[in-house]
């Protein structure tokens, strides 16, 4: 049975048992809450207003619906395999979590700070649930508008993450590590990588597998209409040909 409309005070918190709760519309303001475990618990339009949350465990955690998590900081705690959904987070530090197959699906980040290690986790502007078009009554297919994050991963160590469907990543700090590729304009970058590779590589098993490479793991069709992509060269697919595969990365830095 859910919790429903609950507004938790400070005093409540350190005595109740958070695991495997369904929570629909609450609130948590100005808490501290250290050591906590909410894992497996499932939160509905809630929301942390100027709360702290240190070294608790959000371990399978699903938010969903239209939560809003504000002046929230957000310290040394397990995120791992948790889905954080179409909600808005404002003004919010993420310092030194674990982010292990975590999702940001379609959330809407304004002002977020991240810092230390994330991976192998994804950040959607489109719920993955969702199409990526819409239709209208001519049943005509038009692109969704895209989602403009604002964060800063400057301080943050990105290993095989994910930021596709809809984004906008103009407004994104990436932090300087030599594995990650910026690319703007990632059309005219795959059309130029692709006519290069004509120029090294001579024979048909190559060429091919330079295009399954844009076209299946590179530039994937829920990529396109993105103005910036983020690849991480060290999430390169091998081909068991490794003077080729050397050729290609070397292609694709110089790009």
């Amino acid at each position: 049975m859910a919790l429903t409309n609950k507004i938790f005070q400070q005093s409540e918190i350190e005595s109740f048992e958070f695991n495997h709760k369904v929570l629909k519309n609450c609130s948590f303001i100005d808490c501290t809450i250290k050591g906590k475990s909410f894992m497996n618990s499932m939160f509905r339009d809630c929301k942390f207003i100027r709360c702290t949350f240190v070294d608790c465990n959000f371990q399978s955690v699903v938010f969903q619906e239209s939560g809003l998590w504000m002046e929230s900081t957000f310290e040394a705690n397990d995120f791992s395999k948790a889905i954080i959904g179409n909600l808005k987070i404002e003004k919010s530090s993420f310092l030194y979590n674990t982010f292990d197959k975590t999702t940001f699906d379609g959330t809407n980040l304004v002002h977020v700070v991240f810092k230390g290690k994330i991976s192998s986790s994804w950040f959607y502007g489109i719920p993955f649930t969702e199409d990526l078009y819409s239709t209208n009554l001519f049943i005509l297919k038009k692109a969704k508008p895209l989602k403009t994050p604002l964060v800063n991963f400057g301080h943050a160590e990105l290993k095989d993450v994910i930021f596709s469907r809809g984004l906008d990543l103009s407004s994104t700090v990436f932090p300087n590590q030599e594995h990650l590729k910026i690319i703007n304009n990632p059309r005219r970058f795959f059309n130029s990588f692709l006519k290069r590779s004509r120029e090294v590589f001579t024979d048909n098993e190559s060429l091919v597998f330079c295009r399954d490479l844009v076209d299946n793991v590179l530039y994937k069709p829920e990529n396109k209409g993105m103005p910036i992509i983020l690849v991480d060269l060290n999430q390169f697919y091998p081909s068991l040909n490794e003077n080729r595969d050397r050729l290609i990365i070397d292609l694709l830095k110089a790009g």
